[in-house]
């Protein structure tokens, strides 16, 4: 008992020495502040341009043939970024524009060409690049009027008519297991974020423990601590520790992040749930009311998903999970790089050996994006089974809605083979980490295992 303590509290003493020595690295301290700020100021600049975005454009829409009926529907009550003035004769030549001071005081010209009804074509000029939502703008409610025009003309239909047939059908996919689980695809890509996330923290913190452990052989450092300490001490002491540096960093940027959300709500957009604030981010404008349905079910959508991230995730489930399959995924792949940091001298010698390793991982991700698309698919149910790629496609499932039993089956498959890996990772830690000037392949490596 007092031999398995005094074991212990080795391991205990070299994870505090991994822990803290990249704790306190001015770049580790760099990078766990500035990545919540910078995704949270990334988040507060892309709204705040949105909403205070204070150029104004005067259009000035030659419009010979009246394609337009004299107006062109647009709420003036709003903070519109484009003015629309109609000009009833043609004017031919852009330079005439620019040449005649009567037109001075407009930025952009719309020229309506009397054949447009027939190729379809409508040039804008302008003095000033415009702005993305003066572009939507123009677009969206000049081609809006010319369609409504061109389909009532000869009285077959009255506006009224033509905006009701316009409007799309909203089709609500649901299951029949659950039927109040709608938004099948916007869950996928919240589940998605949280898979890039996991990748990129379990190839970073695992390539850190086959650096760390090429750093020590290189140095002959571990010639040393392998005196005091069992080989399979130093190596769980260095994987452990590190994956608790990775643990350490996404927590503070869960709680800056959800800080500075809440400090943004509270202070600069209190209504950010208002669908009108989302449309003004989306176009620039307040929503008109005159029945544009293309508009309204874009504002509508984009309303939705921020609903969706705020409320509609259960965000403790997520985060524990997250929680767990980056500690199983992390412990599989950091015992496979510490293998292979300890069966070379450089880090040059490392890249014959890793392409096996970084496979799996990285086609995990994309299929990760594929399943998106196609989240119910039998590879998404498969690949979120297989020890490799679980900790990458199970949280997409889970941000859908997976059953228990599957959920518990990978969990059980992440741990047993993690528990596997670092057995397998001890006997070839123990042989590897005392060679020296040979390069060993993956076929030394797994007669290592067996010895």
């Amino acid at each position: 008992m007092g031999k398995e303590v005094t074991d212990m509290s080795k391991v205990g003493l070299i994870i505090r020495r991994e822990y803290a020595t990249r704790v306190k690295k001015k770049s580790f301290l760099v990078l766990t502040i500035l990545m919540p700020l910078l995704v949270v100021g990334l988040l507060f600049l892309a709204m705040w341009m949105g909403l205070k975005d204070d150029k104004q454009y005067k259009a000035l829409v030659t419009d010979p043939s009246g394609w337009c009926g004299q107006e062109i529907y647009y709420d003036r009550t709003g903070n519109a970024p484009v003015t629309f003035y109609l000009y009833e004769d043609m004017i031919t030549d852009a330079q005439e524009f620019l040449d005649d001071s009567r037109f001075d005081e407009y930025d952009i010209l719309i020229a309506i060409d009397p054949q447009v009804i027939s190729n379809r074509i409508v040039n804008v000029y302008y003095r000033e690049y415009p702005s993305a939502s003066a572009q939507s703008f123009i677009e969206l409610n000049v081609g809006n009027r010319l369609r409504e025009y061109f389909a009532t003309m000869n009285g077959a239909l009255t506006i009224d008519q033509y905006r009701d047939i316009q409007k799309n059908f909203s089709f609500i996919f649901r299951d029949f297991k659950d039927l109040k689980q709608d938004n099948i695809t916007q869950r996928a890509g919240v589940g998605l974020a949280f898979s890039v996330l996991i990748y990129m923290f379990i190839l970073l913190y695992s390539m850190q423990v086959m650096r760390g452990v090429i750093e020590e052989k290189s140095n002959r450092v571990v010639e040393i601590v392998v005196s005091s300490v069992k080989p399979f001490q130093l190596m769980m002491g260095k994987i452990v520790g590190i994956g608790l540096v990775g643990l350490t960093q996404f927590l503070i940027w869960i709680v800056l992040c959800f800080l500075g959300l809440m400090l943004i709500q509270t202070f600069v957009f209190p209504d950010i749930m208002d669908p009108s604030n989302w449309q003004q981010v989306q176009h620039g404008i307040n929503a008109p009311d005159i029945g544009i349905a293309t508009q309204h079910e874009s504002i509508g959508q984009t309303s939705e998903m921020a609903e969706l991230i705020l409320r509609g995730i259960n965000w403790p489930l997520m985060i524990s999970l997250f929680l767990i399959y980056f500690v199983g995924g992390y412990l599989v792949y950091a015992s496979l790089f510490a293998m292979i940091g300890s069966a070379v001298d450089s880090e040059s010698d490392t890249q014959q050996l890793m392409w096996p390793v970084i496979l799996p991982l990285t086609f995990s991700y994309f299929v990760a994006f594929g399943i998106v698309t196609n989240p119910m698919s039998s590879s998404a149910v498969w690949f979120s089974m297989i020890p490799l790629t679980s900790p990458i496609v199970m949280l997409e499932r889970v941000a859908i809605g997976v059953s228990g039993g599957e959920l518990i089956v990978s969990v059980l498959l992440l741990i047993g083979t993690a528990l596997l890996m670092i057995w397998l990772a001890a006997k070839t830690y123990r042989v590897g980490i005392l060679m020296y000037g040979k390069k060993a392949s993956w076929k030394e490596i797994i007669r290592w295992m067996r010895y």
